[in-house]
């Protein structure tokens, strides 16, 4: 302790940021994709319907929000890729 340092201190790291990669945009929409379709499971259960209207409306929400996660996935990696066109690179 002549020195100054304390004995009981661990060495220090560097810190470690995460950017998210390269889709980071995508896993955010992934997330808030996942957020509305619970919240319209949850409207679903509020609400006084058949049975089979919650199911069309839960899986209609889970298509689309599938679907739209799917196209923004596709459209970022052609971006990274710089592909232009299906078939080009």
């Amino acid at each position: 302790m002549a020195d100054g340092k304390e004995q009981g201190n661990l060495p220090r790291r560097g810190v470690v940021r995460a950017s998210g990669g390269p889709l980071r945009d995508v896993k955010i929409e992934l997330g808030v994709v996942i957020l509305l379709v619970v919240s319209v499971w949850l409207i679903t259960l509020g609400i006084d319907a058949a049975p089979w209207w919650e199911l069309i409306a839960v899986l209609g929400a889970s298509s689309l929000g599938a679907a739209w996660v799917m196209w923004r996935a596709r459209r970022r990696a052609r971006q990274l890729l710089g592909v232009t066109k299906w078939n080009e690179r």
